[in-house]
């Protein structure tokens, strides 16, 4: 008998879709009015420095999720390739970019692996928060990043930054949780995740070839849409938040706006 393997993150991302991409809505009509907003205030600037106009630019979003970033990308006139590991996110993407006449391609693709993608086809591979946290061997995912760029094309991403791992991020005081080379998520966890240092993707990169262009280390800013300001939120309810600092921007208020709060690097195929 045929053994059947359950991959635990894509079974949770596939029971979570639709709730996920209806809690995003008003991000989609935002970026409908402003495309540029698909991305962090701090890292559009970044994708103009080093790909310029977008125009027909091809473009492919691993780990696309709620596929703000895929959708902004098209309507800034690049020709966009979405994959995720989840069918259904691929399923309730596809079907708002059917909705809206967007010519997007949407395929389900292991990031670590991209085994239908074909070498050297892209100009960028991007990468939004929360991709990183699913991928058990980041050297064999930059592997294959370089592997389906173009000479002379980007990989870019933005992710939580290192340094907010080992804090607590339930309350806005700044109190340790766990150690910084907890990298592992513990094996009783049903969903794995991984919380990799800033010398993990250094490395990742290095060891798949690619060279480091530049690096930011940055914190949201207030008209950053809610799916990239998520640590500095004010609460709906200030009573569900009893030690709210007011002012979440200024950190003489909460101490967490000291810190970078999101890590972004831009590396080439040379």
């Amino acid at each position: 008998m045929k053994t059947i393997t359950i991959n635990p993150i894509k079974e949770s991302w596939d029971k979570s879709s639709d709730g996920w991409f209806i809690e995003n809505a008003p991000n989609y009509e935002a970026i409908k009015l402003s495309p540029e907003m698909g991305f962090p205030t701090a890292v559009y600037p970044l994708l103009q420095k080093y790909l310029g106009n977008l125009q027909g630019k091809k473009i492919l979003a691993p780990s696309s999720g709620d596929n703000v970033a895929a959708f902004a990308f098209h309507l800034l006139g690049a020709k966009v390739m979405s994959c995720d590991i989840s069918d259904a996110q691929i399923k309730n993407a596809a079907k708002i970019a059917q909705d809206n006449n967007w010519a997007i391609e949407f395929i389900v693709q292991d990031t670590m692996t991209l085994d239908e993608i074909p070498d050297g086809e892209y100009d960028l591979v991007y990468t939004s928060n929360g991709a990183h946290v699913w991928i058990n061997d980041m050297p064999d995912m930059y592997k294959n990043i370089s592997r389906v760029l173009k000479p002379g094309g980007y990989s870019l991403f933005f992710e939580t930054h290192p340094i907010s791992r080992p804090f607590d991020d339930t309350t806005y005081e700044v109190k340790i949780k766990q150690h910084y080379a907890d990298v592992y998520a513990p094996a009783s966890d049903p969903v794995p995740n991984y919380h990799w240092r800033t010398q993990d993707f250094i490395n990742a990169i290095a060891s798949s070839g690619l060279v480091i262009k530049e690096m930011l280390e940055f914190h949201s800013q207030r008209e950053d849409l809610p799916c990239h300001n998520y640590l500095y939120v004010e609460p709906d309810d200030l009573d569900e938040l009893s030690n709210w600092p007011g002012d979440t921007f200024n950190w003489q208020n909460n101490p967490w706006a000291a810190l970078p709060q999101c890590l972004c690097i831009c590396s080439q195929k040379v």
